[in-house]
C-alpha cells in the first residue's frame, strides 16, 4: 500500500488547493518522522482524545518504518 505526502495551500482547509504530491519513500519517512518529533502530542484528561492521539502517533511510527524499509 502506498503512503503519500501532500502540500496544500489555501485560506481554509475546505478551500485549499493541492500544490504537490509525492509517494517517494524517503520523503514520506522524513515527513512522518519530523511530525512525530515536532508534534509530540499533549497530555489530556479526555480519554477519547488520548486514544486518538495514541493511534495517530502509532500510525506515524508505522509509516516511518514502512517507508524506510521501502528505501532499503
Amino acid at each position: 500500500m502506498a503512503t503519500f505526502v501532500a502540500i496544500y495551500r489555501g485560506e481554509t482547509i475546505a478551500g485549499a488547493r493541492l500544490i504537490a504530491l509525492s509517494a517517494d519513500p524517503t520523503l514520506v519517512a522524513d515527513v512522518s518522522a519530523r511530525i512525530l518529533q515536532e508534534h509530540p502530542g499533549k497530555d489530556t484528561d479526555d480519554p477519547i482524545i488520548a486514544c486518538v492521539e495514541q493511534g495517530r502517533k502509532h500510525a506515524l511510527r508505522l509509516i516511518t518504518q514502512e517507508s524506510r524499509d521501502a528505501r532499503a
